[in-house]
């Protein structure tokens, strides 16, 4: 059986169940990758392999348009850019801790953002270079000393060089969530080029989600919440040279 079919073979068993009860309904999205996974037998994992036969998993609730993570990766240079993100650009925004700064903005390459009120941030694509560099304007300055290489984004996108893509319905009986997944889609041989004209276009955004730990021996030092490159689930398609609706 090659592994396409063992796809076909294992989202068609797990449709004919129906409605089935979250088995992480703490998780903040209600636990639907999770759900979705146990089902398959996949370990929850931060690994840089694929999920299930050679296929990242990806889930997503029916008529949703939200933003897909695609992968995590923090700028190639500099060092510990989390860091220095958080204290240049970073606000404070609980007043139980007025020294620890925070960081979240969704960036484009389309258009300048605006974040806290106070800066402009940007991604610039240099073909020349071979970087994404993320630009600030503060009013004074243009500043772009923070940058991605394109290798180290090819290196991200390898986890998804095949895809497994799956919606599901949900509702609710008894203050439980159940999720129904009903639909699906594999995407095969994502292409790099083309992640880079998706991303020029203003078609996958970078998010930036630093915290910072509160308490314990991290105090004060950042937490990254899921900083990653996103895209809607209907561009999906425009990274890959094939897909196949199950």
């Amino acid at each position: 059986m090659n592994k396409i079919n063992k796809v076909q073979e294992e989202f068609d068993r797990i449709k004919s169940l129906g409605f089935v009860r979250s088995t992480r309904p703490n998780n903040r999205d209600g636990g639907i990758g999770n759900t979705f996974e146990d089902l398959l037998g996949v370990e929850e994992n931060n690994l840089k392999d694929p999920d299930f036969e050679g296929f990242e998993v990806k889930t997503h609730r029916f008529l949703n348009s939200s933003y897909i993570t695609l992968f995590s990766k923090s700028p190639s240079f500099p060092k510990k850019a989390n860091s220095i993100l958080k204290e240049r650009y970073g606000e404070v925004r609980d007043s139980e801790f007025p020294d620890l700064k925070k960081l979240y903005a969704s960036i484009f390459s389309h258009r300048w953002g605006l974040v806290y009120e106070k800066f402009k941030m940007k991604l610039d694509v240099n073909f020349s270079e071979k970087r994404i560099y993320l630009l600030v304007d503060d009013n004074k300055n243009i500043s772009k000393d923070v940058y991605w290489n394109f290798k180290d984004l090819s290196d991200g996108l390898n986890k998804l060089e095949n895809l497994f893509s799956v919606s599901a319905k949900s509702k609710i009986v008894d203050e439980e969530t159940y999720f129904h997944y009903d639909s699906a889609k594999v995407f095969l041989n994502i292409d790099f080029d083309k992640f880079i004209n998706e991303l020029k276009s203003g078609n996958i955004q970078f998010d930036i989600r630093i915290g910072v730990h509160k308490s314990g021996p991290n105090y004060g030092k950042p937490h990254d919440h899921g900083s990653g490159f996103r895209v809607k689930k209907e561009n999906l398609i425009n990274l890959y040279n094939n897909s196949i609706d199950l």
